[in-house]
C-alpha cells in the first residue's frame, strides 16, 4: 500500500553520484550520500560497489557516519581509492579489493578529487595546506588578515607509495582535471578566489615534465570537463555561461592539443550537454538533457547519432554524469515514478544496479506532466506540472542558478507540497538549461526581464489550457529563485503570498560583499557601477509596490548570497508595514543542510501558504 511523501523521506533519501567502472567492468562504484547532516557533523557518505553481472553489492566503505568521496578503480582493478573525511581530518583512503588490506594517508590540505596516475600512483586535487607559520600565528590570536590577499591556490599533487606527496602544480588555481596516457588536461584560472571560476581556462600538462600551456581561454564564458581522447590529440570540453560551479551543462568544443582553435560540434542543437568520453575508434559519446528527457548521442564523422532517449534525470541533478561499461553505460537515474538509483544500460535497455532508495518506494508517485507554452514574445518556454487537483492551489516553485532546471524528480523538496494539497508548477524559465546554450544564454542583461514574464506566461497557460482553475497562486524559490520571488512580489499583484529563500534583494550591495562578484556583472552584461541595470531589477527599489504576504528564510552563514540581502529587505517592508517574517537558520551557509533545518524549512512554508489558502492549513498526510 503506498502513502504520502514526508518530510522524514525526504531526509531518507540517499543521493547518488560519482559513478566509477572498473577497468574490466565488472565493478561499479558510487557514492550513497545522506540527502542532509547532522549540528557540526559532515554529511554522511558511504562509497559502495555493486557487482554488474551479479547485480549486487560486494563491498560498501563507510556506515560510520564518515564522508567517503571521490572513489576511483586503480587500473589494474585490484584496489580503490577514494577520499574520507572524519571530524575534521582528511584522508586518502587505498583498499584491496581482494584482501581488504587498507592503507590511509592523512592529508593536510582539503582533498577534491583524485585520478590514478598508473597502478600504484595517485594524482589528488588538493587545497594547498595552510603554511605552519600562519597556523602558529593563528593560534597565538595573532588572526588579522588581508581580504583576497591569503587565499590558497587548488593544486594537483602526486602520491607515490614509499615517496609519499609532493606538489605538481603551484601557482595556478586547478578546478577540475582529467589525466590521460601522456597529457593532464584542466579547468584552471589565474587566481584562486571562487569568483575565478567565471573565468577559466583549459590548460594540459605533460607528465613528463609537468609544465601547464595554456590552450583556450573564453571571453564570457566558462569551460569545464575537459576529456582526453585516447591519441592524445584532442580534448573535448562544455562551454556556456553558467551560474555556479558544479552545475555545468552546454555546447560541446573539441580542440587540438597542438592549440588550434576550438570547434563547436553542438552549435545550434537545442540539448544541453552534460557530460562526454571518447572511444578508442575516435567516437566521442555524449551525455545530454532536453525538455525533461535524457540521451545519449554518438558523434563520429561530423554527424551525431541517438543511442538512448527517455524521460527522466540523470545525477548529479545539476551536472549529469555517465560512464562507459563495456559497450553500454552506467549512470544514475530517477523518473517521476522511481527515486534514483544506479543503473546500466546495455543493448538499450536499462537495469537497475542499486537498492539505495528502496524504502522509498512505499511512497506516492505524484503526477508529473512536462508542459511547453509561448511566453508573451513568443519564445517557447517548457517546465513541469504537477496537480494535487483541478482546483487546488498552486505554488510556483522558482529554480536557481539561473543557469539550472527543474528536473523530472520522484521526491525532492518540493513535492512535500502535493502531498499537503498544493499543485507544483516548476517552470524552465529561459536562462535554463535544457534547449541549448542559445535558450541558456537568453536572459544575459535581462534577468528579471522576460524571464519573469515566462513564468507568468505559463501560470496563464496552465489555466487557459484547463490544467488549474485556482485563483490562488504562490511563488517561493532558493538562490535565484529567491531573488525572483522578491523581485516578483513588486512587479505583479498576482500572488497570494510568497516564501523567499536566501535570494538577492539589492544587487548593488550583493556585489560588494557576495564571494562571486563576476557573476552578477558577466550575467547582467554591465558593471554594476555604470548605468541602471542593477538599480533596475533590485527589489529594494520597489518596495512600494509589495502588497503580498512574504515569508523569507536565510542562512546566517552564506558566504554566495550574504544575510544582509535579506536583513535590508525584511527591515525596508517592516518600515513601509508590510507583512513579512525574516526566519535565520544558525550555521547555514547558501542552502539548508542541517536535518531540523530542513523541517522546519519545509514546514514553515506548508504553514506560510495554507495561512493563505481558502482550505485554511493542509491536512496532515
Amino acid at each position: 500500500m503506498v502513502r504520502e511523501q514526508t518530510p522524514q523521506d525526504y531526509l531518507d533519501m540517499r543521493s547518488l553520484s560519482g559513478v566509477n567502472v572498473s577497468g574490466d567492468g565488472r565493478l561499479i562504484s558510487v557514492m550513497s550520500s545522506a540527502t542532509y547532516h547532522e549540528k557540526k557533523k559532515p554529511t554522511a557518505a558511504d562509497i559502495v560497489v555493486f557487482d554488474t553481472e551479479m547485480g549486487s553489492e560486494v563491498k560498501r566503505f563507510g556506515g560510520d557516519g564518515s564522508r567517503n568521496h571521490d572513489s576511483r578503480f586503480s587500473p589494474d582493478g585490484k584496489r580503490i581509492a577514494y577520499l574520507g573525511k572524519t571530524g575534521e581530518k582528511n584522508e586518502l583512503v587505498i583498499s584491496d579489493l581482494d584482501t581488504g588490506q587498507t592503507e590511509r594517508l592523512v592529508l593536510e590540505g582539503s582533498p577534491q578529487d583524485l585520478q590514478w596516475a598508473d597502478s600504484s600512483s595517485l594524482y589528488i586535487l588538493m587545497t594547498e595546506p595552510e603554511p605552519a607559520e600562519m597556523r602558529e600565528r593563528k593560534e597565538n590570536g595573532d588572526d588579522g588578515f588581508y581580504f583576497e590577499e591569503e587565499d590558497r591556490f587548488t593544486s594537483i599533487f602526486l602520491y607515490m607509495p614509499g615517496y609519499g606527496i609532493r606538489q605538481i602544480t603551484s601557482g595556478i588555481q586547478i578546478w577540475e582535471f582529467t589525466v590521460g596516457s601522456e597529457l593532464v588536461a584542466m579547468v584552471t584560472s589565474a587566481k584562486p578566489q571562487e569568483y575565478s571560476w567565471y573565468h577559466t581556462s583549459i590548460s594540459v600538462m605533460r607528465r613528463d615534465d609537468w609544465q601547464v600551456r595554456n590552450l583556450y581561454t573564453p571571453e564570457w564564458r566558462a569551460v569545464a570537463r575537459p576529456r582526453i581522447s585516447h591519441d592524445g590529440k584532442r580534448i573535448a570540453f562544455l562551454e556556456s555561461l553558467w551560474s555556479d560551479r558544479g552545475v555545468t551543462a552546454g555546447d560541446v568544443l573539441i580542440c587540438d592539443t597542438d592549440g588550434s582553435a576550438p570547434v563547436n560540434i553542438t552549435d545550434g542543437i537545442e540539448r544541453s550537454f552534460c557530460d562526454m568520453f571518447w572511444k578508442k575508434d575516435g567516437s566521442l559519446h555524449t551525455l545530454w538533457t532536453q525538455e525533461c528527457n535524457y540521451g545519449i548521442s554518438v558523434y563520429s564523422r561530423s554527424s551525431f547519432s541517438d543511442v538512448l532517449v527517455e524521460e527522466g534525470t540523470v545525477s548529479p541533478v545539476f551536472a549529469p554524469e555517465f560512464q562507459p561499461l563495456g559497450k553500454g553505460y552506467a549512470m544514475v537515474i530517477q523518473d517521476a515514478r522511481s527515486p534514483q538509483e544506479l543503473y546500466r544500460i546495455t543493448d538499450g535497455k536499462i537495469r537497475r544496479v542499486s537498492s539505495e532508495n528502496q524504502k522509498l518506494r512505499e511512497c506516492v508517485a505524484y503526477p508529473s506532466e512536462v508542459i511547453r507554452w509561448e511566453s508573451s514574445d513568443g519564445t517557447g518556454i517548457y517546465g513541469i506540472f504537477r496537480s494535487a487537483g483541478k482546483d487546488r492551489p498552486v505554488v510556483v516553485y522558482v529554480h536557481g542558478g539561473p543557469t539550472s532546471y527543474s528536473p523530472v524528480a520522484f521526491i525532492d523538496r518540493s513535492t512535500y507540497l502535493i502531498s499537503r494539497g498544493f499543485s507544483v508548477f516548476l517552470p524552465n524559465y529561459r536562462g535554463s538549461i535544457g534547449k541549448g546554450r542559445k535558450y541558456a544564454e537568453a536572459n544575459r542583461g535581462d534577468m528579471g526581464g522576460m524571464d519573469l514574464q515566462d513564468i507568468l506566461a505559463g501560470m496563464d497557460f496552465l489555466v487557459k489550457s484547463g490544467r488549474t482553475s485556482t485563483d490562488r497562486w504562490f511563488i517561493t524559490g532558493g538562490s535565484y529563485g529567491g531573488f525572483m520571488t522578491s523581485w516578483a512580489i513588486t512587479q505583479t499583484d498576482r500572488f497570494t503570498a510568497a516564501v523567499g529563500l536566501f535570494g538577492i534583494s539589492d544587487w548593488l550591495s550583493f556585489h560588494g560583499t557576495t564571494n562571486i562578484p563576476d557573476w552578477d556583472s558577466i550575467h547582467y552584461n554591465a558593471s554594476p557601477y555604470s548605468g541602471d541595470t542593477f538599480r533596475k531589477f533590485s527589489a529594494m527599489y520597489h518596495l512600494d509596490r509589495v502588497k503580498t504576504p512574504v515569508l523569507l528564510m536565510h542562512g546566517v552563514d552564506d558566504p554566495c548570497v550574504p544575510v544582509g540581502q535579506y536583513l535590508q529587505f525584511y527591515r525596508g517592508l517592516k518600515d513601509l508595514g508590510k507583512e513579512a517574517r525574516l526566519l535565520l537558520f544558525p550555521r547555514e551557509g547558501h542552502g539548508f543542510t542541517e536535518k531540523k533545518h530542513i523541517v522546519m524549512n519545509l514546514e514553515e512554508t506548508v504553514k506560510w501558504f495554507s495561512k493563505y489558502s481558502p482550505q485554511g492549513f493542509a491536512d496532515e498526510p
